[in-house]
């Protein structure tokens, strides 16, 4: 843990969090969407589950790092913790911004929930190509990781597909 103020501008080390920020708010607008066809509350549902994960992802990091650090209380790694693990609300943003603008610009909740869902796959694509590209693959090896990322986003639309 650094001694001096948190650092809030954006870096690459937080990528994996608002991937799993996305991955998880597009798996549970799949799952709130079967059971709220117009979609009245799956926004809300959407959110708050986003911000429930967001807070154990706080949680986590404060009290399991006390194992290992014991120079700071659990309540300065509290603090340290919500200015560290905010990128995995900025994921969730995406799939609960598209499904709110949807249903705002006249599509069902159902329709919604679709958009939302195929582009929480497309965003996942590509993160995961931009990642790679940036990682040095070309060709082949640039096409199996793109496609790595797209798997995981048809497995979240998938899951609305099974529940449907």
């Amino acid at each position: 843990m650094a001694a001096g103020p948190v650092e809030r501008s954006f870096s690459v080390t937080q990528v994996p969090e608002m991937l799993y920020g996305a991955v998880v708010a597009g798996s549970v607008l799949a799952v709130a969407s079967v059971h709220a066809p117009q979609g009245d509350r799956v926004v809300v549902v959407t959110a708050i589950v986003a911000l429930v994960y967001w807070l154990a992802h706080v949680y986590v990091d404060a009290v399991g790092g006390r194992f290992t650090d014991r120079e700071h209380s659990t309540g300065q790694r509290v603090v340290h913790a919500l200015g560290e693990n905010w990128a995995v609300l900025i994921g969730a943003a995406p799939p609960i911004v598209v499904l709110f603008l949807a249903r705002a610009l006249g599509a069902d909740g159902e329709t919604a929930a679709w958009i939302a869902l195929w582009v929480t796959g497309g965003l996942l694509v590509a993160v995961g190509g931009l990642a790679a590209w940036r990682a040095g693959a070309r060709g082949w090896s640039l096409v199996g990781e793109i496609l790595v990322g797209g798997c995981f986003g048809l497995l979240v639309v998938a899951l609305k597909y099974a529940l449907h």
